[in-house]
């Protein structure tokens, strides 16, 4: 009787953690949130964010929600100077603005690992949707022993559309690409 209780107990445990399924925070030491934008009509320039934060929700091993969440004073481009001025009104406007959000609204499996995931911008406190491919990386576990997987997409929108159009007439493209990579670890 206690052990068919105990099996029914360790049954109803595994179908919970199925059900309800497992929450991953993103791991802001390894992922990356990368940009690159045409400049002067000549040449891709490159930049990043060094803070990124958020969750992975998955079901069974399957993605079912995500949120992401970069810090736009973290921009960071090899150049101080640079920096401030993309921080200022022109560009990020960081003091009104300090987050770039992502909150996903649906995700649907496109085949093994790779994911179609829609879901809401949120650049210059302006919100628009995005639908991006997100492709499963690899899962494991890391170092401390804890649960991980890894996720990145490349998508590209027009920066204008979020209220960013400083500079375009002056030879910086309106088309932003962003590559983006994660980890995120069972909390």
């Amino acid at each position: 009787m206690i052990k068919s209780a105990t099996v029914a107990f360790a049954l109803l445990v595994s179908f919970a953690s199925l059900s309800f399924g497992q929450t991953f925070s993103i791991d802001p030491i390894h992922s990356s949130v990368i940009f690159k934008v045409m400049h002067a009509d000549t040449a891709n320039f490159f930049g990043r964010f060094n803070k990124v934060a958020g969750s992975v929700n998955l079901d069974a091993g399957a993605l079912t929600s995500l949120t992401l969440t970069v810090d736009a004073n973290s921009i960071d481009t090899n150049s101080k100077q640079r920096d401030e001025h993309l921080r200022n009104p022109d560009f990020f406007n960081t003091k009104e603005f300090p987050e770039i959000t992502f909150k996903s609204t649906g995700v649907k499996m496109l085949e093994d690992k790779k994911y179609e995931v829609a879901g809401e911008l949120t650049l210059h406190g302006q919100t628009k949707p995005v639908t991006v491919t997100l492709t499963q990386t690899g899962a494991g576990k890391n170092m401390q022993g804890k649960d991980t997987v890894g996720y990145e997409t490349t998508f590209t929108i027009k920066r204008s559309e979020y209220g960013m159009s400083g500079y375009i007439d002056k030879g910086i493209g309106d088309e932003v690409t962003l590559m983006v990579s994660f980890e995120a670890n069972n909390k």
